[in-house]
């Protein structure tokens, strides 16, 4: 399908700012950037509160967290949030709008996670700090309000990765239990020659030079890439997951590799829903004032997580 009218509005406006291509700024500046560009006119979502708190990391530094909760009674299912951005960029402040509004569409208390950011914290930084915030998360259910067998996970690109990492890991690990993941157009491999990168190298926000720069930045080496924790398509099984929806975008990079792991994760025996959203770009979720896509994006997630995390 060719692009959706308001992906190549978006994508015209971008082109006449003729900004700098992001790899070739300092960091400290495209960080910066990124969080002075927050900007949301929708209203906002409708909630009962939002605190952020600071939890204990895995190498004894702070980890900050933000819970949202729902309105509604308690005890209610949970969902750890984890944003994108290459590893490299971004906070929860940058996805705070998302987040409000998955954890309205939802009804669940949403955690997002402010993980390490590459290349400070290398891999498997972030998914270590994904591991000790649900390991958080389960112990204090009483505190958060909710019901620790109903906990699930999400995240967008970066973020998803983290999230499917994590689900390995729990798995590998024993614990504790992840009843649900929604991965939105995640990076789940580290293959640069599927049909989609090359297809989608540049002219659709996200490049495949973007995607090798934050790959160079996130691991410590060329070997790393290929372990499961980083590229969880590259798992010698996948057979005892949680249950997966996965999104993906026509106009995508990552394409690819998203349809890839669902269809992987059908063949080990994981019930999974993909979706792709033709006509689309990455990140649109997150641009609710660009794309009516976004808006539906979010309910849809919503609706799943009511489906999969419903009391019993």
């Amino acid at each position: 399908m060719p692009l959706h009218p308001q992906a190549a509005k978006f994508l015209n406006l971008l082109s006449l700012l003729k900004n700098p291509a992001m790899e070739s700024l300092p960091l400290d500046v495209t960080r910066r950037a990124l969080i002075l560009g927050i900007t949301v006119k929708l209203a906002p979502a409708k909630l009962a509160r939002v605190e952020t708190r600071s939890i204990v990391g895995p190498d004894g530094d702070e980890l900050k967290v933000r819970i949202y909760w729902p309105v509604g009674t308690a005890p209610f299912a949970a969902c750890l949030y984890f944003h994108g951005g290459g590893w490299v960029l971004n906070n929860i402040d940058t996805h705070d709008d998302l987040v409000q509004r998955l954890a309205e569409a939802s009804g669940c208390v949403f955690i997002s996670v402010d993980y390490r950011l590459a290349p400070e914290h290398k891999y498997p930084a972030a998914v270590e700090d994904a591991y000790v915030a649900l390991n958080w998360v389960v112990q204090h259910a009483i505190d958060l309000q909710i019901d620790p067998a109903r906990v699930a996970v999400s995240g967008d690109s970066a973020g998803g990765n983290i999230a499917a990492a994590l689900c390995l890991m729990t798995r590998d690990r024993g614990g504790p239990a992840i009843a649900f993941q929604a991965l939105i157009y995640p990076i789940t491999d580290c293959d640069f020659d599927r049909p989609s990168y090359r297809d989608n190298a540049e002219g659709y926000f996200l490049t495949t030079s973007q995607m090798q720069w934050f790959w160079n930045h996130y691991v410590q080496s060329p070997e790393q890439m290929r372990e499961p924790y980083a590229s969880p398509l590259l798992a010698d099984s996948l057979q005892g997951l949680p249950p997966a929806l996965i999104l993906t975008a026509e106009f995508d990079p990552l394409r690819d590799e998203g349809e890839a792991y669902a269809i992987a994760l059908s063949a080990a025996g994981v019930a999974t829903e993909l979706i792709q959203y033709d006509g689309m770009i990455h990140a649109f979720i997150k641009r609710v004032d660009q794309f009516d896509t976004a808006v539906e994006a979010i309910n849809l997630i919503g609706d799943r997580l009511k489906r999969q995390l419903a009391a019993t």
